[in-house]
């Protein structure tokens, strides 16, 4: 089947190609969610000399404030105005003679332009000054016939919310549904996005975030891993944690693509165990992504440097990439999708998260939590990229929950630090709880850290 790029990448990848030619699609969604936008940035990622798109306002709102409002975004092409794109607003057509005359206009504006794509911005209006039901079926069975006879791709807009969609005409001869929500938070607004329906188009259902910039939508799709059609990396490839001691631990380090979770209290050296396992694929020329929600980047240079450890060399020729956001601005689904497409476009072969205790702290939903991580480490498994996440644990007395919400079990290693009092000295202590399809030691060593870096050292007594 034919498709039309939406101009959002990511949109047509969820549309599976984009919206399909000829089709009729439904935006749905309350005032403000973003229908208006959205149509404005297809229409002019679209519009063209021979593919012209005609857009019509009804009595929702007058056609000088849509113009006016949609010039402030970096999609708005003034060059393709009543050219390519053309206007027209049918209110007083409508207020005055009602929707069949306005069908007429329609019908003229169709045979003069032959137009590849027409927006109606709403189409509710219409419903909403037809006499009862039977009449809006009417003109709306009619519409419909008369598009699909001119080959135009429809976009129709109305303010519903999806319990409304269920009941209405609309949904009947539409080809695709598409539902734009939203829900307030004490931080800030959060949109969503579902596609209910797209004909003969394999789209991937669920809820999407999206947000409004200058330039115009945005979306960010939730991570697919499709784990039953993807291969995953052969498992026989060791690589160094970068922690003198720990790789003997772990029976010649860890397992290549595989996820490692560090826990364990504050100040632990938790961001330092991250630090050395990136150092060590950066020696080896192996691209790294460090992402960072609790140290700026110029704070973990510093401290890094006190450590041994000088990282301005990989940043400045590119092998190391750091990413800094503060949990409090976090954006837990637009932040995922970032990560996602920075590993791949660079083809990191490393990846280090500090910590994942902020994805917890970003999300109302704890199960959502919990399957977002699941998602996020599964999908860079399938790339063979070697992931470490560290997470903040307050109780170490035991190692039967190492985290909440269950987050250990996406894990292939897990790796526990803990603080233990000896007099008047606070030690710190590392354990190898697990390692999936490889044998390794459970002994209690001591973890030092000095000014050449992290190690281990076996003691003589269990602790």
């Amino acid at each position: 089947m034919e498709r039309i790029s939406t101009g959002i990448k990511s949109f047509d990848q969820i549309l599976g190609g984009g919206l399909p030619l000829g089709s009729t699609v439904l935006i749905a969604g309350c005032p403000g969610s973003g229908k208006t936008i959205m149509a404005h940035q297809i229409m002019f990622h679209n519009a063209r000399p021979d593919y012209k798109i005609i857009y019509l306002t009804t009595l929702a709102e007058p056609l000088v404030k849509v113009i006016k409002f949609q010039q402030e975004f970096s999609f708005f092409n003034t060059n393709k105005f009543q050219k390519s794109v053309i206007y027209q607003d049918l209110g007083s057509i409508m207020r005055k003679h009602g929707p069949a005359q306005a069908l007429l206009i329609i019908e003229d504006l169709l045979k003069k332009h032959e137009p590849g794509m027409i927006i109606i911005d709403t189409i509710k209006t219409f419903a909403d000054i037809t006499q009862g039901i039977t009449e809006f079926r009417e003109f709306i069975l009619d519409l419909s016939l008369r598009l699909t006879t001119w080959g135009c791709t429809t976009l129709l807009l109305g303010e519903y919310s999806e319990e409304d969609i269920e009941i209405r005409p609309e949904s009947a001869i539409a080809d695709g549904i598409i539902c734009l929500y939203g829900n307030e938070e004490k931080k800030y607004q959060k949109r969503y996005l579902r596609v209910l329906k797209m004909r003969g188009t394999n789209h991937i259902i669920g809820e999407t975030v999206f947000k409004i910039t200058r330039n115009g939508v945005e979306i960010f799709p939730r991570i697919n891993p499709l784990v039953n059609s993807q291969v995953y990396s052969q498992l026989e490839e060791r690589i160094s944690t970068g922690v003198a001691g720990l790789d003997a631990l772990m029976c010649g380090g860890i397992q290549r693509g595989t996820t490692t979770l560090v826990s364990g209290s504050a100040g632990i050296g938790k961001t330092f165990l991250a630090l050395s396992f990136a150092m060590a694929g950066l020696i080896n020329g192996e691209k790294t992504v460090f992402v960072s929600f609790e140290e700026n980047i110029e704070q973990l240079i510093h401290n890094c440097l006190n450590l041994g450890m000088d990282l301005r060399h990989y940043i400045q020729e590119g092998l190391l990439y750091f990413v800094h956001v503060s949990p409090i601005e976090l954006d837990v689904d637009e932040h995922i999708y970032h990560i996602q497409k920075l590993v791949s476009e660079i083809q990191a072969r490393r990846l280090v998260i500090d910590s994942i205790s902020a994805f917890e702290i970003g999300m109302s939903d704890k199960v959502k939590y919990t399957d977002y991580v699941w998602a996020l480490t599964d999908f860079f498994k399938t790339q063979g990229v070697s992931v470490l996440l560290t997470h903040e644990m307050h109780n170490t007395s035991t190692t039967s929950v190492l985290t909440k919400h269950g987050i250990s079990y996406v894990a292939d290693n897990l790796i526990l630090l803990h603080y233990q009092e000896e007099g008047r000295d606070l030690k710190r202590y590392l354990r190898v709880v697990k390692m999936r399809s490889s044998s390794h030691s459970t002994e209690v060593c001591e973890l030092l850290i000095n000014q050449n870096g992290l190690s281990v050292a076996t003691i003589p007594q269990a602790i």
